[in-house]
């Protein structure tokens, strides 16, 4: 069935309506992008991967996180490893080397050698080259086979998931090679890295392909070597003490190049398989799990590798997409009826192998694939995300929704994109100093000033008054840079902190000055987990007459982030220090909520008790009304931690009954005790 180039172009701008435009998946990309490099350090590199990473934010998109652990050094071979730390770690000759030099070992971390003889395609052993020299703790993630030291992946997930466990206690699973939150918002990963490209891979550097990938992305891809994750080859005698040699930043590098046209494809493969594949009945009962777990996101990733090398450039176009989506589709079937889609990277490996033992659920998925494809894209009326297709209007004003959607992205990440080191303000530098456009210089700007509210530290007990100023003035500055962050946030950060010097007459004016920007238009946000936004006509309004400014004045302007405090953060109240001692997780508040709380500390300390009632009267009705999320669903919202500021507020006033009341109220509600409501309350 062949169609118009206007129906193309039409379908094209609803799904830049729906998924994103070019300079909305550009924004959500450099935010993961700023939020990897201020995350990272010497000792990891984190690399935000999974959908989200890739720029998408489809229902349900997972988020995977990376972490390059750097204590571990992968190497092809033992001569690639003598090149580098010498005849001492590869040759593990300890026992005849003087003390300082083994402790000089302990230091340097695990070496560790590719195995490939025992594994398949795409999977390796990792042997210890150092292991005499390891700590003990090191050692109990090793396992003997065969004479060889081998790092276990099943003992290092495991240890891993003790440690973070310790943190973050009922939160964290092991699920295939990553740890996994309850709620399965999120993936973390640690992986391990060989800086050379692998020789398994080599073939794929020289292999006859028409313009994509380019010789220049092939050189950027290959140069960044390659990642082993820790799952082994399922059902294999030694699964557990075997890697997957992953090539996540290469097929990141990879999606990144693709027009948008190759980028809204993979997504409309991606609804698909979501939102109608895994939806269907079989046999007139409940979706069958079964078929759902017959395909993945990156089974079809990489059949868009695989179609985009063997196809020219200039086919992926806008007034084209609806040929493009239906020859990927035909595509999948034919790799689904022959079983076979080969790895990009590796071919060796048939990632369909033995996938579709079940040949009545393999028929089932080719017959919905099929139906689709005779369907055409009326079947994703049947979807939730593109069911109301036919209803879009020809004329969309794009700027006005793009500046929705940018605002949506970029105010519903960032408070939680913070950088709480040092390394902020040569990142900041690092950043802007090699920006190219406006929108890079928005986002990096506006994610460091949130960095910069958290950089304050504890100071130590000091006496020297010149000491105690430089300190005043290092905060000071940093918190200065932090009032550009949005509309409040920054500011309610100064005030903290002018009041805590017991400053209250400038905290109260600057509490004042905030609470008159609270009108109307002005625009609440939660954090990346629920960015989705909520606008009113005024505040769409205001959004249409700030379309052509500065992305960075309408957000400095027009947003409410909630107040976040680090752990230890210098510049929470007193009041409020034991809600960062109760977990190891930074403090929430509502930003209106807060400026009210803040302000009836600061005029009790002045002891003006008439406005102290005036605070908690604007308390409560804040409390009563704030809904802002601050997390998954298993997290207590904004509006629980403004009643615990009500409570607190009314414990000062001596009025226990009242406060007893706030904090039962939160403390049934705080199943994994993410506030200080249950301490609070047994304190009274």
């Amino acid at each position: 069935m062949s169609h118009s180039k206007a129906e193309n172009l039409h379908f094209y701008k609803y799904l830049c309506y729906k998924i994103g435009t070019e300079k909305v998946v550009r924004a959500r990309r450099l935010n993961y992008t700023c939020k990897d490099f201020i995350s990272s350090n010497k000792f990891f590199d984190e690399i935000s991967s999974g959908s989200r990473g890739e720029g998408l934010d489809l229902e349900g998109s997972d988020f995977d996180i990376m972490s390059i652990n750097y204590y571990f050094a992968v190497y092809e071979s033992e001569k690639d490893a003598l090149q580098d730390f010498g005849v001492a770690f590869v040759m593990d000759t300890e026992e005849t080397m003087p003390e300082s030099e083994k402790d000089a070992l302990q230091d340097c971390g695990v070496v560790l050698v590719m195995d490939t003889e025992e594994t398949q395609p795409c999977f390796t052993h990792l042997r210890v080259t150092n292991y005499n020299s390891l700590s003990s703790c090191i050692k109990q993630v090793m396992e003997q086979h065969r004479g060889h030291n081998l790092l276990s992946s099943e003992l290092y997930k495991s240890q891993l998931c003790k440690q973070i466990s310790l943190i973050c206690p009922n939160l964290i699973k092991i699920h295939g090679p990553c740890l996994s939150d309850k709620g399965d918002y999120m993936d973390f990963a640690s992986c391990l890295k060989c800086d050379k490209w692998v020789f398994q891979a080599q073939p794929w550097i020289s292999r006859s392909r028409l313009t994509w990938p380019s010789p220049e992305l092939i050189s950027k891809i290959t140069s960044c070597g390659v990642l082993f994750v820790p799952i082994g080859n399922k059902g294999s005698i030694n699964e557990n003490l075997q890697w997957r040699i992953s090539f996540s930043i290469a097929e990141k590098i990879l999606i990144y190049s693709f027009s948008h046209t190759q980028l809204l494809c993979y997504a409309l493969l991606k609804i698909l398989l979501k939102e109608i594949v895994e939806k269907e009945k079989v046999d007139g009962s409940e979706k069958d799990e079964d078929l759902k777990g017959l395909l993945c996101s990156y089974f079809l990733k990489t059949l868009l590798f695989w179609i985009s090398e063997e196809t020219e450039t200039s086919v992926w176009r806008p007034d084209n997409i609806i040929h493009c989506f239906t020859a990927c589709l035909k595509r999948l079937i034919y790799c689904i009826e022959y079983s076979t889609l080969l790895h990009y990277f590796i071919p060796d490996n048939n990632l369909f192998y033995l996938r579709f033992t079940n040949i009545k659920h393999k028929n089932i998925l080719i017959n919905i694939l099929k139906k689709s494809c005779e369907t055409g894209i009326q079947i994703f009326s049947l979807s939730k995300t593109l069911h109301r297709y036919k209803r879009f209007p020809n004329k969309q004003r794009r700027s006005e929704s793009e500046v929705d959607q940018l605002i949506k992205e970029i105010s519903g990440f960032n408070f939680h994109n913070n950088p709480s080191t040092i390394r902020v303000s040569h990142t900041l530098h690092t950043l802007l100093h090699h920006c190219k456009t406006g929108l890079s210089k928005g986002i990096f700007f506006l994610s460091l000033s949130l960095g910069y509210q958290r950089i304050a530290r504890p100071h130590l007990d000091i006496a020297n008054n010149k000491q105690l100023y430089k300190n005043y003035k290092h905060d000071l500055s940093h918190l200065l840079v932090g009032v550009h962050s949005d509309a409040l946030s920054g500011w309610l950060k100064l005030a903290s902190y002018f009041c805590l010097q017991k400053n209250h007459f400038a905290s109260i004016e600057i509490i004042n000055n905030c609470l008159s920007k609270c009108t109307d238009d002005k625009i609440s946000v939660g954090t990346e987990l629920l960015p989705i936004i909520k606008l009113n006509r005024k505040q769409k309004h205001e959004l249409k007459l700030v379309a052509q400014e500065k992305l960075t004045l309408v957000l400095k302007t027009k947003i409410l982030n909630p107040v976040i405090f680090a752990i230890k953060s210098s510049v929470i109240p007193t009041e409020l220090k034991l809600e960062a001692r109760v977990n190891f997780v930074p403090t929430i508040f509502d930003p209106i909520a807060y400026a009210h709380f803040l302000h009836f500390l600061c005029c009790y300390h002045q002891q003006d008790f008439i406005s102290c009632g005036h605070c908690i009267t604007q308390l409560l009705k804040t409390s009563m009304v704030s809904t802002t999320p601050i997390g998954p669903h298993d997290i207590v919202e904004v509006c629980k931690t403004s009643q615990i500021l009500l409570g607190i507020a009314y414990q000062i006033q001596g009025k226990k009954s009242l406060a007893k009341k706030m904090f039962r109220e939160v403390a049934q509600c705080d199943k994994n005790n993410t506030t200080s409501a249950a301490l609070r309350l047994a304190q009274l």
